[in-house]
């Protein structure tokens, strides 16, 4: 496994790095057309001087990358989708990525009672498996042939009601529908989630109409009981994953019931979908809760992130919100790290590609895809492709966090600045691949908020089994790696040695120091 750059072409679409053009009144003027933004450049955001440019980001397929905690989403294959699977594989072999999700499709595997059609899925199954991405199943949603009298939710048709509440023959159909999934793919796919979102109304009271009445959490837990022993009978390996919880935010009361329920004794993977506009806001408090719900039921139960991620147009935002290639790639960058540093088994970012074909009611095109569909013909990678790519490559299962120290500061230092806080300081984690450090640091701001780059000065710690003396900077977006001109040692009687970086960039997302040693690992 070599270093290579992508053939995606992002980095081909910025100027070619060196000294700026000359006689050009803006000569970012292209870059801000194609992507309404301009990205970090240390020849015109005053770095020049502090960093020199030496590479594009490397990247490895998913089949060169033994494991890894991060996935991708290829949810809405089941019977409502609006891209195509045969187009997007050739792209998911490159983004480096190791987990995928599916949803099965009751619905659309059984028509006739009894008899199942998991052909479809074996295409996918059998394409992920051959690019070297483990896939895993959300069995969700319910079937017209096991639910008489229920009406189907517009405006996907689908019947998002537990089979549990039908009686003995929804049960039944439910059963031997898992059974026969299970049994289909038991050699290929060993980890199973029970349905999607069951507190956001993907699992609703029957009859309701349009409005939407959630379930009560016990009718989820005992759906969860069903899945759990029909699965477990053919396949006694098998992984089940239950929570999918939508939002992750107020929703303890549903999390705390689930657990008083009995959830806990039924699953191997807790799952949840944690959207907000800043990934970091409360989230180690939220996760913490539900850890010490797992500790409380002393089961070895282990968390996945399950779904998250952000549009790359408005469409799916309201008035006075902005949402570019840009900030999405910028979410995917800060929604994986942040998992990433908290300790989640698996992180799924969604989705693999945009959705179109009627999905949204008013015909927009669902833009939270990391491919561009909007053209049949010309599926394109968006930037988040390419972040994925970088952070693919940044955290295989060889890259582990760590506790170190790194600071960044103000130019002018605490005591002199009258400077807002946010000029100096940022969120800040270490992680290590062998002995070599990998740092990363931004600024946790909206997405939506506009954001000026800002100079820093960095300071850390290392023992001496820590290889750093040829510090580099990556930009995971642009897919640049730039030599660090200047490290300093500085020993003060207070707090010992330390090395200093002089001058960094701040950004609202994640820029990552390591060891230019980091490049020559296969």
């Amino acid at each position: 496994m070599g270093m290579r750059t992508t053939g995606m072409g992002f980095a081909d679409q910025l100027p070619a790095p060196g000294s700026a053009p000359s006689g050009k009144l803006n000569p970012r003027a292209e870059e801000l057309k194609k992507y309404s933004e301009m990205f970090f450049d240390p020849r015109y955001d005053g770095f020049d001087a502090d960093l020199e440019y030496i590479a594009d980001m490397p990247f490895h397929t998913s089949r060169e990358v033994a494991s890894s905690p991060l996935g991708v989403g290829f949810e809405l294959l089941d019977h409502r989708t609006g891209y195509i699977f045969d187009k997007v594989l050739p792209f998911a072999r490159e983004t480096g990525v190791k987990w995928a999700r599916l949803q099965s499709g009751w619905q659309r595997a059984e028509k006739e009672q009894g008899k199942y059609d998991f052909a479809w899925l074996d295409e996918i199954v059998d394409g992920l498996l051959d690019a070297g991405i483990r896939p895993w199943f959300s069995l969700s949603f319910g079937n017209p042939l096991y639910m008489e009298g229920a009406e189907p939710i517009p405006p996907h048709g689908s019947y998002f009601f537990s089979p549990t509440r039908f009686g003995e023959k929804g049960a039944r159909g439910w059963t031997n529908y898992c059974k026969a999934m299970a049994e289909h793919f038991k050699t290929r796919v060993f980890h199973w989630e029970v349905w999607n979102e069951p507190n956001a109304g993907f699992l609703r009271v029957p009859n309701t109409g349009k409005k939407i009445v959630s379930e009560e959490p016990e009718v989820y837990t005992e759906l969860v009981a069903v899945t759990e022993k029909a699965i477990r009978e053919v396949q006694p390996q098998a992984k089940i994953i239950a929570g999918s919880i939508s939002g992750c935010a107020i929703c303890n009361e549903y999390i705390s019931k689930l657990f008083k329920s009995g959830l806990a004794g039924h699953i191997d993977v807790f799952s949840y979908h944690p959207y907000n506009g800043i990934p970091e806001l409360y989230y180690p408090e939220r996760l913490q809760f539900i850890r010490d719900l797992i500790a409380e039921s002393g089961r070895p139960i282990t968390i996945w992130q399950g779904e998250n991620g952000r549009p790359s147009n408005s469409a799916l935002l309201r008035r006075g919100w902005k949402s570019t290639e840009g900030s999405q790639a910028r979410y995917l960058t800060r929604r994986y790290l942040t998992d990433l540093r908290l300790g989640i088994e698996m992180t799924s970012y969604f989705l693999i590609c945009d959705i179109g074909n009627g999905y949204l009611p008013n015909g927009n095109v669902h833009s939270q895809g990391v491919i561009d569909a909007r053209d049949p013909a010309n599926y394109r990678p968006k930037l988040a492709f390419r972040a994925m790519q970088s952070m693919a490559w940044l955290f295989d299962s060889r890259t582990r966090p760590m506790h170190a120290c790194f600071e960044t500061l103000p130019m002018t230092g605490w005591s002199d600045t009258t400077l807002p806080l946010e000029y100096g300081a940022s969120l800040t984690c270490a992680f290590r691949r062998g002995n070599i450090p990998i740092f990363a640091y931004y600024w946790p701001s909206h997405f939506d908020a506009d954001w000026q780059v800002k100079p820093i000065w960095v300071q850390t710690w290392l023992d001496e089994t820590m290889k750093f003396d040829k510090p580099v900077l990556i930009d995971p977006i642009t897919a640049r790696i730039y030599r660090i001109r200047q490290l300093t040692p500085w020993c003060d009687g207070n707090y010992g040695q330390v090395l200093v970086l002089p001058k960094l960039p701040l950004l609202d997302y994640p820029l990552f120091v390591t060891d230019a040693s980091l490049l020559d690992e296969k």
